[in-house]
């Protein structure tokens, strides 16, 4: 792999990652803390691809739990666990499920249950207790339910897993882009690398 404008220069590694946004950030530390020796390269910065772009809402699952359950379990497993290891990259700020006039009233059971199979905890809260929190909630708002949504910073998280990456031992290059593989067997064997700066 050459890293630079050098031709000569070469790198090796068990595990070349391109792309520094949330998964390639956190597969080099994941695969690092296995012992494995990782290179992570991202043509930009860390984070300015889709991981830069995502809204923010870190999904407690309840969205899901009526008509994706896998995915409502998913998500409140990913909500603990990114608030157990990057806890300073979380805004908890809650969430709220409305039932209004109109809403079709055999969702809240469902709703209910889906959220106990999913192992989400909910709260049901009085409509003033609600309002009280939201001033700006549909004064006709029937039922209320207050769910574990937060806010993550991807920015934060991701150069948090490159930091823990590197002492792990990774090797990062960002501004680096990968212009060409080394083929042998029908697989990749190496990549040519080079610095965009």
């Amino acid at each position: 792999m050459n890293p630079s404008s050098q031709p000569s220069a070469a790198l090796t590694c068990d595990v070349l990652i391109i792309g520094g946004g949330a998964t390639g950030a956190a597969t080099a530390y994941d695969l690092a803390t296995r012992g494995l020796t990782v290179i992570l390269v991202e043509q930009n910065d860390w984070s300015t691809g889709t991981s830069g772009r995502y809204h923010g809402l870190l999904h407690s699952g309840g969205r899901y739990v009526v008509r994706d359950p896998e995915s409502a379990r998913e998500c409140i497993v990913e909500n603990y666990v990114l608030r157990h290891i990057a806890p300073h990259t979380i805004e908890d700020t809650g969430g709220l499920f409305v039932a209004v006039p109109g809403d079709p009233q055999e969702y809240v059971a469902p709703f209910v249950e889906g959220c106990a199979a999913a192992k989400i905890p909910i709260q049901e809260l009085s409509i003033s207790e609600a309002r009280r929190r939201v001033p700006a909630l549909n004064p006709h708002a029937e039922r209320v339910f207050a769910i574990p949504d937060a806010s993550c910073d991807s920015f934060d998280l991701i150069h948090s897993f490159v930091a823990a990456a590197k002492a792990y031992g990774v090797r990062t290059l960002n501004y680096h882009r990968v212009t060409a593989f080394e083929m042998a067997n029908h697989a990749v064997i190496g990549a040519a690398v080079e610095d965009g700066r």
